[in-house]
């Protein structure tokens, strides 16, 4: 009996072939002409992003892929995958996409977009799940960043900058100011070296650290602390942040006039700036009709007003 049950495994392996997993490799590159005040859109799926401000005279692109599984299913998906190069009106699109969901355990994909691209025009990254990297001087440009889930680094120089995450963190490191930063993540942190003369961070679930700030913050964070450190604020400006469950520290010029409120639950206050009224959870200041204004509170946490 033990020899007919072998005879009868051979038999029936040879009737049912074995898939083979293969790998798909797509390598394609595409110029566009470079035009002033364009924006470059990325509309990619899982990729990782590279993005480089350089000089020249138009968009240089490379797409590279990968797809490994069983042949029929790799290939639909290589297919749905092919990269896509177009101008719709003053957008130059790179897109490489597949709208609908697959399963992970019979296929796997990876990919890489690489963009260099000159000073001036604008960039948006769409992306569902994949991180990015953004390098150089984009001169006054805006940048976004719009990730299901995944993370952006930044080094280089741009009119703003805007993130908004579902999941996933934001590095920037600024050789100049911006004139807006923006950070939005469901949960991730924040964090920007370099300054902005206007700054909104939200975080639901990360901490928010921002320096180098010249004018407007507004501040929330769910969980997660607050630092934000101005090296020059106008007279009248406006400074809000929020905690439920962590501190805020704020870092101003020692020179700089403060009226406004701190409210703390549960947690310390400390204040380098003269103090109106103080009391075991709140403080009081009144810096004058050219005074910054200031409102900070905190569930669970303390709030510290220090001076550069």
């Amino acid at each position: 009996m033990r020899v007919r049950f072998v005879i009868a495994a051979v038999a029936a392996l040879c009737l049912f072939p074995t898939v083979v997993s293969a790998d798909i490799e797509i390598h394609e590159k595409h110029r566009f002409d470079a035009r002033p005040g364009a924006t470059v859109v990325i509309d990619v799926s899982f990729h990782s992003v590279e993005v480089t401000a350089q000089q020249g005279s138009g968009v240089d692109v490379t797409v590279d892929l990968t797809v490994r599984g069983d042949g029929s299913s790799a290939k639909n998906i290589a297919n749905d995958l092919s990269p896509v190069f177009k101008e719709e009106g003053d957008k130059l699109i790179i897109r490489s996409r597949k709208e609908k969901g697959w399963s992970w355990k019979s296929v796997k994909a990876k990919g890489k977009v690489t963009v260099q691209m000159p000073p001036g025009m604008h960039l948006t990254i769409n992306s569902s799940s994949g991180s990015a990297r953004v390098n150089g001087d984009f001169g006054d440009a805006r940048v976004v960043f719009d990730a299901s889930s995944g993370s952006l680094t930044v080094d280089g120089a741009m009119r703003e900058l805007h993130s908004d995450l579902s999941s996933g963190s934001v590095r920037a490191t600024v050789s100049r100011p911006l004139e807006v930063f923006t950070s939005e993540s469901s949960s991730g942190s924040a964090r920007l070296t370099g300054g902005a003369r206007v700054t909104k961070a939200t975080s639901s679930s990360g901490s928010i650290n921002v320096s180098g700030l010249l004018g407007e913050g507004i501040f929330s964070a769910s969980s997660g602390s607050i630092k934000a450190q101005w090296n020059a604020i106008p007279s009248q400006t406006t400074v809000r942040a929020s905690a439920s469950s962590g501190s805020v520290t704020l870092w101003f010029p020692e020179d700089t006039r403060i009226s406004g409120s701190l409210d703390v639950s549960s947690g310390g206050l400390h204040s380098d700036f003269p103090a109106l009224v103080r009391a075991k959870d709140k403080l009081e200041l009144d810096g004058g009709p050219d005074a910054i204004n200031v409102e900070v509170d905190t569930s669970s946490g303390s709030i510290k007003l220090l001076a550069n």
